[in-house]
């Protein structure tokens, strides 16, 4: 009989001890921690604190929206029965309305021009503003923020009276200066009177940027600005390659934030430019306005489709936010943070 060997067990090699090792070490997986509902007379308190808010919301918001998009089916002056139903005749005679889509391309105009000036310089603010060199820091801020505070109806009458082309303030400081011969009119053509709008609208927002920049810059870990100066980079490398990249997602709700804003124009159309000249600087809101409330018989009904036609162009704006900020976020895990 031939006897048989056994083999002794295989031991693990170092290698495959070591990978056990760090895999024992590795951390459990998390697991979310159970939502607590409210039970018994918490529900009732929830409900008590939450009313007014309903209340408040569907009043406010959810009812005129339902009743915009009933009011859009009926050829109604805003008073009396609403008893001449049209059904989609509102909305195919305002796809046919040049007036509408000029107030719709000054709007879009507005928006970027403006979204294009005010956000890299309000950036460059926030950023200088976040360093610890700079000095009188509340100084500035206050400077900046104060014209926030200031109504739009009063800050258009402010600047009609400076833009005034017969004795305004500013043709009279360059007429001073010998830069301008003769008084200029900024609100003759549809450009001029467009530009003068982006430009007052900057002015009077560039503080709320501002403060959305600097809460979005504060959020950065100082370690990688720290880590940076022992490198040896520059302020401009700090903002191009630790900055922007980290604030990307931030970034893109701001710019989003900033287009929807600025196409809710109408306090200083109202009181500058009244639309004019002619109808060269009518925009959304205000095309809306005159339609209501402008002239008899009012056009309630026309001005409601209207309202409803320019909220899909919105909505589709603010529904790319999401597809941006993805992208943006998964850039930023690339940074550890």
């Amino acid at each position: 009989m031939t006897a048989v060997q056994i083999a002794p067990p295989a031991t693990p090699s170092s290698a495959e001890s070591a990978s056990r090792k760090d895999a024992s070490r590795e951390p459990p997986p998390r697991r979310e921690a159970p939502r607590e509902r409210a039970k018994g007379w918490d529900r009732l308190w929830v409900a008590l604190f939450m009313a007014p808010f309903l209340l408040l919301y569907i009043g406010f918001t959810m009812w005129p929206l339902v009743a915009t998009v009933y009011y859009s089916f009926f050829d109604w002056s805003g008073s009396g029965p609403m008893d001449n139903y049209v059904g989609a005749g509102n909305y195919r005679s305002i796809l046919g309305d040049g007036l509408f889509w000029l107030a719709v391309a000054n709007t879009l105009i507005f928006a970027v021009l403006t979204t294009a000036i005010k956000l890299p310089l309000s950036l460059v603010v926030a950023v200088l503003f976040t360093r610890k060199w700079l000095r009188g820091k509340r100084f500035f801020r206050t400077v900046f923020f104060a014209p926030l505070i200031i109504p739009v109806a009063m800050a258009g009458l402010v600047f009609t009276y400076l833009l005034n082309p017969s004795n305004g303030a500013l043709n009279a400081i360059l007429r001073d200066l010998g830069i301008i011969d003769e008084s200029v009119d900024f609100f003759a053509s549809r450009w001029s009177s467009l530009l003068a709008l982006v430009l007052i609208s900057v002015w009077q927002v560039f503080g709320q940027y501002v403060i959305y920049w600097m809460a979005a810059i504060q959020n950065v870990p100082d370690e990688l600005y720290e880590a940076a100066e022992i490198d040896g980079a520059s302020e401009w490398k700090k903002l191009t390659r630790i900055t922007l990249p980290i604030i990307k997602p931030v970034a893109v709700i701001i710019l989003l934030l900033g287009l929807v804003n600025a196409m809710h124009l109408f306090g200083l159309v109202v009181t500058l430019t009244g639309g004019g000249p002619g109808t060269s600087s009518y925009v959304v809101s205000y095309f809306i306005y005159e339609e209501a409330f402008g002239s008899l018989p009012f056009s309630y009904g026309y001005a409601s489709a209207a309202a409803l036609l320019f909220s899909v162009i919105a909505f589709v704006i603010v529904m790319s936010q999401g597809f941006f900020v993805r992208r943006a976020q998964k850039l930023r895990k690339e940074y550890g943070v």
